[in-house]
């Protein structure tokens, strides 16, 4: 009994058979040709190798790597600038109590400025991103003074203020739009 080939099998030994054929025919027009002519289209396969190894593989490997170093350089300029800038960095953390001005979202920030100058809040109103209206019906006039600079040297910008003096001496009330 004779077995039966699978279609897949019949594919692959076909072109198996093809291929060979096609090898073939290749070795006999080879063979047809007269020694310099085959002397010469050796020597431009030779020739076609050599400038696809060289433009095809070594010369892209090269760009890559060079393209590689070129990179390494520059982070270690960067890291070399920041590690230059270390010194101010660490000052400007002393000079900030250790605190990141940038944590926190706008009304945290500020209600945490003004906390720190003993200065209460009354009302709050965000005017869209990034911007906020405050009151502040009864504080100090030395408590809010340093809070607005703690504001402004973190950044704040004070779009619109309004201060004014109550009855009690030294004492102010306050309305003011702050924008970081």
């Amino acid at each position: 009994m004779s077995a039966v080939p699978l279609p897949g099998e019949i594919i692959r030994t076909r072109s198996f058979i093809t291929m060979k054929q096609t090898i073939e025919l290749w070795r006999q027009k080879w063979a047809a040709l007269p020694a310099n002519d085959q002397r010469a289209l050796g020597m431009l396969i030779l020739f076609l190798g050599a400038i696809f190894i060289i433009f095809g593989l070594f010369k892209p490997a090269q760009s890559f790597f060079d393209n590689a170093r070129s990179e390494a350089e520059q982070s270690r300029e960067l890291l070399a600038w920041i590690e230059k800038q270390r010194p101010q960095l660490e000052r400007i953390q002393r000079n900030t109590g250790g605190q990141s001005q940038a944590q926190g979202t706008l009304l945290q920030r500020v209600t945490a400025a003004a906390n720190n100058h003993k200065v209460t809040i009354k009302r709050f109103e965000p005017e869209g991103d990034g911007r906020i209206r405050l009151w502040i019906d009864e504080a100090r006039y030395q408590d809010l003074q340093p809070w607005l600079n703690t504001l402004l040297q973190q950044r704040f910008i004070i779009r619109s203020v309004s201060v004014d003096a109550l009855a009690e001496e030294g004492m102010v009330s306050a309305r003011l739009t702050l924008e970081r």
